[in-house]
Formats: structure tokens, sequence, C-alpha cells
């Protein structure tokens, strides 16, 4: 009796539902890039506060900011051929308006659910007013793929669209496999939209990678971390000093440290990796405890020095141990007394391990922060030297 009742709502959202907004797959322009650049109209800001927010005709033409899009030419890929990049440059007040405009200079649809990379130029970040209506676009636009990755550019967003690498037909491709490699390099990042919409909802702050070109060797590069915060960009990190951030807050995956012995260079290869840390009070302010076990293998040293005579191998490993402390020790006190940034998870650590003592800072946290003192006790571990002694 029940299903008797049931089946008429059955049939009939099968009988009047369909693919209302189809649209052909040789009609669709599907963007794997976003580049986004300042406009040049992005400092008149007294200008745009100027409108009155009841003023007719308000969509005049303001160039706050300038948007590529990025697509695989498909007629290519029909006749069996490597899809080389297209792409369609626009001017605009907006996110929407860009595509809007880009709409109306394409013969196709323009489709954003497969997007893969999201390039947004330095100079950009300069006017966080304006990264803020960006930010808002993305969180609000459903038809945008929240797991593409992001990217700070130095210098002009859309010379990377434009950029053809020596080993992919498409720069998306090449710099999405070059992030990629942070499974196996920790001196590289990655970053997808739906973190960085997650940590500036937390609290505005970020790192995301950035990218160079060398223009003289033609090559495209991944070269440490953007500093994003208060949804501005207010420096960088080295791709050594983003290892050493990595170690410090648990992302850390494969890397490698050296140290000079009697002039020569010893690598040391980490393939090993576990991260302690607590916060405790002392007297009137916070202290970090950091507590890095590391496990892997010398991969060069010198020939003729023998790493298994007597104390040789422990002498190796206290002074990883001494090295890699005061580098960590280094980062965590520019981040925290320069930047004032939280890429360790301190706060999240008090928020969820020590409720009471969040309760009593919380409402201080930026100013309890600035104050906040660090130790790190690093234990290396050596377990292979090679194949040759």
């Amino acid at each position: 009796m029940k299903f008797k009742k049931i089946l008429p709502i059955i049939l009939s959202c099968i009988l009047l539902s369909g693919c209302w907004d189809k649209v052909e797959i040789d009609r669709r322009n599907f963007i794997s890039t976003i580049a986004v650049d300042a406009g040049e109209d992005i400092s008149k800001e007294k200008v745009l506060k100027s409108i009155k927010s009841d003023e007719p005709f308000a969509e005049r033409q303001i160039k706050k900011i300038n948007v590529t899009y990025g697509f695989p030419d498909m007629s290519m890929l029909v006749t069996g051929k490597s899809a080389l990049d297209k792409y369609i440059n626009t001017d605009a007040y907006s996110m929407e308006d860009a595509y809007s405009e880009a709409t109306a200079k394409s013969s196709r649809d323009i489709y954003m659910g497969h997007t893969k990379l999201l390039i947004l130029s330095s100079n950009l970040l300069k006017h966080k007013d304006t990264v803020k209506e960006i930010i808002d676009y993305m969180q609000r636009n459903p038809n945008i793929n929240r797991m593409m990755q992001v990217v700070v550019s130095d210098g002009s967003a859309q010379d990377y669209v434009k950029f053809k690498p020596m080993t992919e037909n498409s720069s998306q491709y090449y710099i999405s496999g070059l992030m990629d490699n942070s499974k196996r390099n920790s001196r590289i990042m990655s970053t997808t939209l739906n973190e960085l919409l997650i940590l500036l909802s937390e609290n505005g702050n970020a790192l995301l990678p950035r990218i160079t070109i060398d223009k003289g060797k033609n090559e495209l590069m991944l070269t440490g971390a953007a500093i994003i915060k208060g949804y501005e960009l207010k420096g960088y990190f080295t791709p050594i000093e983003l290892l050493d951030i990595q170690l410090l807050n648990g992302k850390f995956k494969v890397g490698k440290k050296v140290i000079y012995v009697d002039g020569h260079p010893v690598d040391y290869v980490i393939d090993g990796y576990t991260r302690k840390m607590k916060v405790v009070e002392e007297g009137n302010k916070l202290v970090i405890n950091v507590n890095i076990n590391l496990e892997g293998q010398i991969s060069e040293y010198y020939v003729g020095k023998k790493i298994l005579d007597k104390g040789e191998l422990q002498r190796l490993q206290n002074n990883f141990n001494k090295s890699i402390s005061k580098e960590c020790e280094k980062i965590m006190e520019i981040a925290i007394k320069e930047f004032g940034i939280d890429p360790f998870g301190t706060r999240e650590y008090i928020e969820k391990f020590k409720p009471a003592l969040w309760e009593k800072i919380g409402n201080k946290w930026d100013e309890e922060y600035k104050k906040i003192s660090v130790k790190v006790i690093v234990d290396t571990e050596i377990r292979r030297i090679g194949a040759v002694q």
C-alpha cells in the first residue's frame, strides 16, 4: 500500500527531471588554469568608494583585475594530436564580471568544474580588499573545482599561462607535476583551493607555493612559499626554510639535510620522521616544545672517510641534531616575531588539547603568541651508510 503511494512520486521524478542545461562536449572550453593579475585601476580606491550604492549604471568599465583563462584546444584532441594551451584574457571589476567578459569573447561555453590551477600574482596580493573579493567569489561559486592547486607567481600571472615548458605541452600540467613532487621533496609544497579557504577562514593566514620564471634559461621553478597574512602578501620562505617548517608542522614527507665536516658536505637523506609538540605555561608566557625524530641514510661523504670508525657515526648524528635544531628554532622565531603567523598548528593544539588554557588566552591570542618561546629537540638516527665502505 505504501509502495503504491510512493510509486507516482518516483515516476514523476524520472519523467519530469532531466539535463536541462545540457551542452555538447565539443561546445565547451574546459578551463584548466585561472590566472589573476592586478588591473590598472586597482589602486583607485577613492574613485570606487565614491560610487553610491543607489547610483544607476554602476556596472561601468573598471579594470580592477585582469583574468586569464587557459584551456586546451579540444579540436587537436579530435584529430588525435596533443592539445596545446589557448587562453582568453579579460579586464574586469570582479571575478564574475571577468567570467561574463570571457563568455562574450568565446564561441563556446566556459566550464570551470575541471580547473586544475589558480595562479595569483604577487602584485595582486598587495591589495587585500580585492583578494577578499576574489576569495569570496571562490567560496560562493559552486561550479569551481575546490581541489585545484593554488600558487603565487612572481610578476604577471598570465605569463605563466603562456609559458611553454620544454617537457610538457601545457604549463598547467607542468606546474601541477612540479607540485606533485612535494610527496618526494619537502622543499616543495602543494595547497588546494579548499585548504586555502579553510586556512583563510580560520585566521586569514596561509602559506602558498611560489613560482618564478628564469627568462634567461627559459625555466619555470617552484621556489619556496609565499606568506599570506590578513589576505595580504607579507614575504617569502626559501625552499630550505619551507622544509624546516614542514618538519615543525608535521607535514614533512621526504627530504635531505646537509652539514659540512672538514670542508666536505655530508648529505643526510631523511625517509623516516615523527614529530610531537607540546605547549606549556612557564611563568607568564607560553613555551612550545617540539620533539623531532629522524631516520635516514648518508648518501654522500668523502672517499677514504670511514663512517663506521669508532665515534664517527655518533659525531655525525650529534652535528645533525644541533644543526637542525638551531635551524628550526630560528625559523619559528622568524614566523612568530617577524611575520606573526602560525604555520605550526600551535593554536589548533591549544584549542584541542588545552581548552582551559585557550579559554584563558583566546581573547588575546595575537599578543600572547608574539611572546611565546620555542625549544626544538632533534634526535637523528643514521640507519644506512650506502653500499661502499
